[in-house]
């Protein structure tokens, strides 16, 4: 196929580079398959372990090509298509060209969500609950028209509908603890980077901003916008860090983040049940949704049994600017014991969660700083609140 193109391929047809570049991209499928086959091969003759090398430094070794991602998808799916369960994947993968990091993304679902299924097939059926959910992942993962986001989505979903609140809650919290942001200079010191780690709930506030008005193009008089999404995004999130800066002595007024969240409705406890998703399809824990609603505008999807929207909730739950300034005069600051961060630095915490159907009112706000907010929220603690202050219950 290559033989017939000129060696000077300036001068081949447009139609002609097309049709290469796609049979190139099937002879990259075609390799593929044909490494991860004779890595598979390899692997169950434990050729790795004979020479004293892990599955990993032996791919890399032998595929010096591949990137360490590359590798470790290709070990993942080496390793995993051997278990007799996940024979339907070995098939797809081996038969039918399924991508190996598709195939890895497969496996590494599977893995979070196998504690919590059925391996055994159920009589009605004649086939379990795991079998179930990888027929599900499958029919997204080796669908050429569906693609690694969609893959995603449908994995994170089905980890919010199998795993249970408790797992979910250990995730978030670990995921919290990584927490940070790590400077380092570029350029001999005429550029520094900033690297900023996200959880969840940071990770709302940023993508805010970063998709606010603030970062969309903004042209002049003299024409286009001439500033980089990059360098947008940059300006967006500089202007909001200096307006907080100069405004730290002033009473804030609007939320921090606009998040939409999709999460279901128990009709027998009439309470928000189970895990909620966002519209970029991320999975928040019950306990990340609830801490949310303290202080961004979080706009309800509340679903019924069959997934109809039973109500588009509305953001007057927000503390009202007159409410701030009493509650300033009220708690002075943070009003955790010992905490010495100033009212203009707070949150006004719902007590009792508005998710828990809590009050907007003076009664059932107390000021809390960003850590003992998160703190008050994880270990679930509640307090009385009096007409000159918060008692906390520690």
């Amino acid at each position: 196929m290559f033989d017939s193109l000129p060696v000077e391929v300036t001068r081949v047809g447009g139609n002609e580079l097309v049709t290469a570049l796609e049979d190139v991209d099937r002879l990259r499928a075609k390799t593929e398959t044909l490494t991860v086959r004779l890595v598979i091969e390899a692997l169950g003759r434990s050729l790795p372990g004979d020479v004293g090398l892990s599955a990993h430094e032996w791919v890399a070794l032998c595929c010096p090509w591949l990137s360490p991602a590359q590798i470790n998808d290709m070990v993942t799916v080496a390793c995993g298509v051997g278990d007799p369960l996940h024979a339907g994947i070995r098939e797809q993968v081996l038969g039918a060209g399924l991508p190996v990091r598709r195939a890895a993304s497969v496996f590494r679902a599977l893995g979070r969500v196998k504690p919590f299924l059925e391996t055994t097939q159920v009589p009605e059926t004649g086939v379990s609950s795991y079998q179930q959910t990888i027929s599900s992942l499958l029919a997204v993962a080796a669908t050429p028209q569906y693609n690694d986001r969609d893959l995603k989505r449908v994995t994170d979903h089905l980890a919010s509908v199998v795993l249970p609140e408790k797992d979910h809650e250990t995730r978030r919290r670990a995921a919290h603890t990584l927490r940070g942001v790590n400077e380092s200079s570029l350029g001999g010191g005429s550029l520094v980077r900033f690297v900023v780690t996200c959880d969840v709930d940071g990770a709302a506030v940023f993508r805010a901003v970063l998709a606010s008005p603030l970062a969309a193009p903004c042209a002049d008089g003299s024409g286009p916008d001439p500033r980089t999404p990059g360098q947008r995004r940059y300006d967006a999130l500089l202007t909001v860090i200096r307006r907080g800066v100069a405004g730290g002595d002033s009473t804030p007024t609007t939320a921090k983040a606009t998040v939409v969240v999709t999460i279901a409705y128990d009709p027998l406890t009439r309470r928000l049940a189970g895990t909620g998703s966002t519209v970029l399809g991320e999975v928040l824990s019950p306990e990340t949704v609830r801490r949310i609603a303290c202080d961004a505008d979080l706009v309800p999807m509340v679903l019924g049994t069959d997934r109809e929207i039973l109500d588009q909730g509305r953001t007057k739950r927000l503390v009202t600017p007159g409410q701030r300034r009493v509650l300033e005069q009220r708690d002075k600051g943070c009003s955790f014991p010992g905490c010495t961060i100033p009212a203009p630095w707070t949150d006004a915490h719902h007590v009792v969660h508005w998710s828990r159907d809590g009050l907007s009112d003076l009664g059932n706000y107390a000021l809390l700083c960003g850590r003992h907010h998160t703190l008050v929220h994880d270990k679930d603690l509640m307090a009385t609140v009096h007409a000159t202050g918060v008692t906390w219950h520690v």
